[in-house]
C-alpha cells in the first residue's frame, strides 16, 4: 500500500504533535469539575481544619483544572458545616473537611444532623496527631502516676478542662476516667486560649491538647507532660510516655486527626478521581513540611483503610457516650 502525503499536510499533521505536546493537559483524561469545587470547613477561619483544608487547594486546583474554595461555616460545635456537607448535591463540587469531633458530638449532641459515618462518603485522612495530657507544674505531680494518686486522693476536687462539652477531648476525658476509675469534673471552654490560662494559673488541673498548643510551657517548665494519647512518643518533646506504655486501655484510638469527605451517593469514579488528587495534594513537598511543623503527620490512606478507622473510632466514641449519659442539647 502506498501513502502520498502533500507537503501541506504533512505540515499538518507535525503542527497537531507540537500542540498536543505543548498542551499536557490535553493528554489527561477531563476532570468530572465543570465548576469551582468548593470544601466546606465547620469551623471559623485559622482553625486546624481550616488550615489543613487550604494547604491541599493548590494541587487539587491543578489536578482538577478548577478554582478550590474554602468555605468556612461555624455553629453548633461544628454541625452546621457537617449538615450543610451532607446536603450538598453528591456531584463532587462540595467537599466537607472534618476532624474527629464530628464523630463524637454525633453520639452527644440532640442537634446532631445524623451520622456522619453513614451520612458521607470517605475520601482520605489528610493528617494525624496525638492529644497530649499535661498539668501545671503548682499540682505537685511529677508525672502519670502522681497525678492519679492525686486525683484518687481528692475525688471531685481537681478539675480537667475541654474546648468544648460533647467533643473529641471531652470524651477522651471521659475514656480516662472510665478506665482509671477518676472522680474528676470538666469544666468546659469556649476558646483554648481561656483553657489554657486557667491550667497555667492552676484553676483546672488537667487539660488534653495538641503539643503544639502546650510545647512552649511545657519546655518553660510550667505544664508537666504526663502522657501522649498514643502508640508513638511524641517527637516534640522528650521522655513523655505514651498511655499504651502506661497500660491506659483504649486511649490511642481517640487522636487528633482531619480529614476530607463528600456527600453520600457522590459516584465511584468522582471520588476515585477526588482520592488520587487529595494524596497528591497531601503527599506534595508544601503540604508535608507545613503538617509536620504543625505537629501532624501526613496520611493520606486508601478508602476503604479510612472507613475502617473511622468505625473503630465511632464505636468507642459511642462506647464513651452511652456509659457517661453525656447529651449536649
Amino acid at each position: 500500500m502506498t501513502f502520498n502525503l502533500s507537503r501541506r499536510s504533512v505540515l499538518k499533521v507535525a503542527a497537531a504533535s507540537v500542540a498536543t505536546l505543548a498542551a499536557p493537559s490535553v493528554l489527561r483524561a477531563k476532570s468530572f469539575a465543570s465548576k469551582p469545587v468548593t470544601i466546606i470547613v465547620g469551623n471559623a477561619a485559622g482553625g486546624a481544619n481550616d488550615t489543613l483544608a487550604r494547604l491541599l487547594q493548590p494541587v487539587l486546583e491543578a489536578e482538577l483544572g478548577k478554582p478550590v474554595l474554602v468555605e468556612n461555616r461555624p455553629g453548633a460545635a461544628g454541625n452546621l458545616g457537617l449538615s450543610l456537607a451532607m446536603q450538598a448535591a453528591p456531584d463532587g463540587h462540595t467537599l466537607f473537611c472534618s476532624s474527629s469531633v464530628m464523630l463524637a458530638t454525633a453520639h452527644t449532641h440532640i442537634n446532631s444532623p445524623g451520622s456522619p459515618l453513614e451520612g458521607l462518603e470517605h475520601i482520605t485522612m489528610i493528617g494525624d496527631g496525638n492529644f497530649t495530657y499535661t498539668a501545671p507544674t503548682a499540682t505537685g505531680a511529677k508525672n502519670y502516676e502522681e497525678f492519679r494518686a492525686l486525683v484518687k486522693g481528692k475525688p471531685g476536687e481537681i478539675r480537667h478542662g475541654t474546648p468544648g462539652a460533647g467533643g473529641n477531648i471531652h470524651l477522651s476525658a471521659e475514656l480516662l476516667k472510665l478506665r482509671e476509675k477518676l472522680d474528676m469534673p470538666a469544666i468546659h471552654y469556649k476558646a483554648a486560649g481561656d483553657l489554657i490560662t486557667d491550667l497555667l494559673s492552676n484553676q483546672i488541673q488537667l487539660a488534653i491538647n495538641a503539643i503544639q498548643l502546650t510545647e512552649p510551657h511545657i519546655r518553660s517548665g510550667k505544664l508537666v507532660p504526663l502522657f501522649t494519647a498514643g502508640k508513638e512518643r511524641e517527637k516534640r518533646v522528650e521522655g513523655v510516655p505514651t498511655s499504651v506504655e502506661l497500660g491506659i486501655k483504649d486511649m490511642e484510638r481517640i487522636t487528633n486527626w482531619f480529614a476530607l469527605h463528600a456527600p453520600k451517593g457522590t459516584p465511584e469514579s468522582i471520588l476515585a478521581e477526588l482520592h488520587a488528587a487529595s494524596v497528591k495534594s497531601i503527599k506534595s513537598q508544601p503540604a508535608v513540611e507545613k503538617m509536620t511543623a504543625g505537629g501532624w503527620t501526613p496520611v493520606g490512606d486508601s478508602r476503604e483503610a479510612f472507613t475502617a478507622r473511622l468505625k473503630s473510632d465511632d464505636a468507642i466514641f459511642g462506647e464513651v457516650a452511652r456509659e457517661t449519659g453525656i447529651r449536649i442539647g
